[in-house]
């Protein structure tokens, strides 16, 4: 049975270009760094895909769709339901001043923001330019490797897993903590110290916010967001206690000397 829209499960893949094996997303940090594509930047591990929400290549939730829990597949997904079809209409000749008037030297290979869409210039030639505005995979067959790690039901789950694939790698499951009460439709998402670290930790509230009230609206009517900040370490809270105890022994033992 397939999937229902807005079922969350976490999933695992590989994502390669057919014709040269060259990996061109993952979710694996040892298939990343083997293929010298590994991003620090990058949270690795089982990935949270929301179903119909439309992050992946058309062809890899399908297939994602079809899976069962612990299921596991390659699939060969062609242009269509990849990065779609080079199309000759999108590759444009523009005049090479336009370039220059905007500050940017046209070369062969150089990505380019134009209008808002980003290009490829694919060669340059006295005053003319030729710009690809194609998916730089597009007419590429892709080749998927993908396990359905999980379907996730629980709603605190889902909770942790939207705020986690907001914020970088250096934040864990360890790092948040999400205390749900489903009779009241209460839910409290807890930071520790790490959170401090995030410099856009408000954009990422409001986004997981958005995403709350776009998938779990009918779970969570009030979330609560907090910083559970610890003062002293550990090592610092026990030589404190040491020092704490010596004072009251000192004390102690003047009292004795003052008293015999």
């Amino acid at each position: 049975m397939a999937l229902p829209d807005g079922a969350f499960v976490l999933v695992e893949y590989t994502l390669r270009v057919k014709e040269t094996g060259e990996v061109i997303d993952t979710t694996s940090e040892e298939e990343a760094r083997k293929a010298g594509v590994y991003d620090p930047k990058e949270r690795y591990g089982p990935r949270l895909v929301i179903i119909g929400e439309g992050r992946l290549i058309p062809g890899l939730e399908k297939t994602i769709k079809e899976l069962s829990p612990g299921e596991e597949k390659e699939v060969e997904i062609p242009p269509s339901e990849a990065f779609g079809e080079r199309k000759p209409e999108n590759i444009k000749i523009m005049p090479r001043n336009v370039f220059i008037r905007s500050g940017v030297v046209p070369e062969p290979g150089k990505i380019v923001e134009i209008n808002g869409m980003l290009a490829v210039i694919r060669s340059v030639t006295g005053g003319r330019v030729v710009v690809d505005f194609n998916h730089p995979l597009a007419g590429k067959t892709i080749l998927a490797r993908v396990k359905l790690i999980k379907l996730i039901e629980d709603v605190g789950e889902k909770l942790l897993h939207l705020v986690l694939r907001r914020l970088p790698p250096i934040i864990g499951e360890e790092d948040v903590k999400v205390d749900y009460d489903a009779k009241k439709k209460y839910a409290k998402i807890m930071f520790n110290e790490k959170i401090l670290q995030i410099a856009d930790m408000q954009a990422a509230k409001r986004l997981v916010v958005g995403e709350i009230r776009k998938y779990l609206a009918n779970a969570v009517s009030e979330l609560e967001f907090s910083e559970h900040i610890r003062i002293a370490g550990e090592g610092e809270k026990k030589q404190t206690e040491t020092e704490a105890g010596k004072a009251e022994d000192k004390s102690g033992e003047q009292a004795k000397t003052e008293g015999g």
